[in-house]
């Protein structure tokens, strides 16, 4: 038997020019072909708006006309009555046109999911009559919201909307967007689409987004009925994460990896990525669905700990049948796997207790510590941490699963060549051993310059600036800090580089020396036990933190280009087993085996029968 569901109401928002019309009628056409009850409506305002168009800015002191709208720059008036008036008349025809679009979409579904999408939205009158937030008229604009299940924004630039057109007496085309982003982050369901992208990618990723929310609907409200046509019915994963590429107090390889993993599962499953931001928000891109939480205005240590506390609720209310969880410093893990009844996979790209035990004695360990015993189900980038993992939660299925790189061609007049000693990472003195490198520096004294390219929270590169500027008085500067490197600019310092080298007193799996070695450069590091997978890869080992044979070490590389070359041919025949295809191709294997398997027979393997993928 069939049961009966709610409309779906999704809105198409933006500023005239943005192509909201255009991408409706293509949304119905997409909708309509893969069996989905669909309606359209246009909502530009009311009858008033339609026939007796008025300017929606307000005039200023000394032009000429009449003043009859509320000052935007007076956000404590609640505008002129006939203003206020007009925005609950535009909210009743709002409000009328999408009960009308309702009915007629229901009596064509037939007990199927429907969609009713809107040109326009209640996102649109709030910025239209810009009321503020406390005003009788704003609240009902915001009840109307509700209704709605999903608001997608086309956002395009301000040089965009003038090209197509706009008109100055409404106001510039960026106090709008202004508008449009102060009210985007007070709705709920607002996702952000792309509008500078060609029109046939906006209306794909608006599809998608539209499909999925379809499929949460369906969850919560079918208990045994069939399910809507055209839905996206695959599994749904999610992979939580800090880091995040936007961030520059980070901006690490763990947000690199996770970028990778999260579209290859797209190949077979929904995917969404919980990541941090400065304020909350959803968007679309690629097919992939991203939550930030708005944690990071709290700074990156209590941002951290914000992100932390709050992934178990967040659990509660992402529908999801798998989870990826990044660990996440301080205390790495956040004991997620009692939050859900999914399968929680827990990655270890971020577990640093015992460094930061070392660094601060403060014991975070313990909290980590007890936390791995409620994992299941583990994966960790090198052989070293898998058992110390495996000592730590014995029942736990540990894989090991490197880090990828991109395949390159071998350059052999590259090989041996060079212009600097490079150091290539996040800027965190202690945990980099940016100290210890810059010591080592000193004492060999070496031919090549050192350059640091790279960048941290505030704290940290005003440190590096204060050691980098304390070994430059008076001579000649040969260590230089580049800043933060693009991916263009990562690949221009790695070829133009003579070597890499990593003095991190702690590291995971160390990504930035994979991508040196397959660009054919030697890396130089300290014997940790998670950089073993390098060994006789190319890589150049002295005791751990021995500042001494860092630096002996350093100034042999410098001054002997055949040992470079020897040592880079091996680097980059090394790298070559570590692809991207190869690596994400094992997280994909793991949750298909996770969610293939039916619940009551997902029994964690016996100890030491995990697969690695290190050589």
């Amino acid at each position: 038997m069939t049961t009966s569901r709610s409309v779906l109401l999704v809105a198409v928002s933006g500023p005239d020019g943005a192509g909201k019309s255009s991408l409706v009628r293509r949304l119905a056409t997409l909708l309509g072909e893969r069996g989905v009850p669909v309606a359209t409506t246009h909502c530009y305002g009311c009858f008033l708006c339609r026939n007796f168009p008025v300017p929606p800015r307000v005039r200023e002191d000394g032009e000429p006309g009449e003043r009859w709208a509320r000052r935007a720059s007076d956000p404590e008036r609640q505008g002129s009555l006939p203003r206020r008036a007009h925005a609950f008349l535009d909210a009743a025809d709002l409000a009328a046109r999408i009960t009308a679009a309702r009915l007629t979409v229901t009596g064509r579904a037939r007990g199927r999911q429907a969609v009713v999408v809107t040109d326009r939205g209640p996102l649109d009158g709030l910025v239209k009559f810009d009321l503020p937030t406390s005003s009788a008229a704003a609240g009902v604009f915001r009840r109307i919201a509700a209704r709605y299940g999903l608001t997608l924004l086309v956002e395009t630039e301000p040089d965009t909307l003038l090209e197509r057109g706009w008109e100055d007496i409404a106001g510039t085309p960026a106090a709008w967007w202004a508008r449009y982003r102060a009210w985007s982050v007070r709705l709920p369901g607002v996702a952000r689409l792309d509008g500078e992208r060609a029109p046939s990618l906006v209306a794909a990723t608006a599809l998608e987004q539209i499909l999925d929310v379809v499929r949460e609907h369906e969850e919560k409200t079918e208990h045994g009925g069939g399910s809507a046509g055209g839905s996206d019915t695959r599994p749904h994963v999610v992979v939580s994460i800090y880091d995040d590429a936007d961030n520059p107090a980070y901006r690490g390889g763990g947000a690199l990896v996770v970028g990778k993993v999260a579209h290859r599962l797209a190949e077979d499953f929904r995917v969404t990525v919980v990541t941090a931001g400065r304020s909350a928000g959803t968007e679309y891109r690629d097919g992939i669905r991203y939550v930030r939480l708005p944690v990071c205005r709290a700074g990156p240590r209590a941002g951290q700990l914000l992100f932390l506390s709050l992934l178990p609720f967040v659990a509660r209310r992402i529908p999801h049948d798998l989870w990826l969880e990044s660990f996440t410093p301080p205390f790495s893990t956040s004991f997620l796997p009692l939050a859900t009844r999914a399968p929680v996979v827990g990655i270890d790209q971020g577990r640093s207790a015992e460094a930061l035990w070392h660094r601060y004695h403060l014991p975070f360990f313990l909290v980590e510590r007890l936390g791995l015993r409620f994992y299941r189900h583990l994966v960790t980038m090198n052989a070293a941490d898998g058992s110390a993992i495996r000592r730590r939660s014995p029942r736990a299925d540990v894989q090991v699963i490197a880090n990828g790189v991109e395949p390159r061609l071998l350059d052999e007049s590259r090989l041996g060549g060079g212009q600097f000693i490079l150091f290539l990472g996040r800027i965190d003195t202690w945990v980099k051993g940016l100290d210890l490198l810059l010591d080592a520096y000193d004492r060999a004294a070496p031919p090549l310059e050192l350059l640091l390219a790279g960048s941290g929270t505030p704290a940290e590169e005003r440190r590096l600036a204060a050691l980098v500027a304390a070994r430059t008085l008076g001579s000649e500067p040969k260590i230089h800090w580049v800043g933060y490197a693009d991916e263009a600019r990562k690949r221009q310092l790695l070829r133009d580089s003579a070597f890499l080298v990593v003095p991190s007193r702690h590291e995971t799996f160390g990504l930035v020396a994979l991508e040196g070695m397959s660009y054919g450069k030697p890396v130089l590091h300290f014997d940790l036990p998670a950089l073993r997978w390098m060994r006789d890869g190319g890589d150049v080992a002295v005791p751990p933190f021995d500042v001494a044979a860092l630096g002996e070490r350093m100034g042999e590389l410098a001054r002997d280009a055949a040992l470079r070359r020897d040592l880079g041919r091996r680097s980059a025949l090394a790298a070559q087993h570590y692809t991207w295809d190869e690596m994400t191709g094992r997280y994909l294997a793991l949750a298909h085996r996770l969610l293939d398997t039916p619940a009551h027979a997902r029994r964690q393997r016996k100890r030491g029968t995990s697969w690695q993928t290190t050589r």
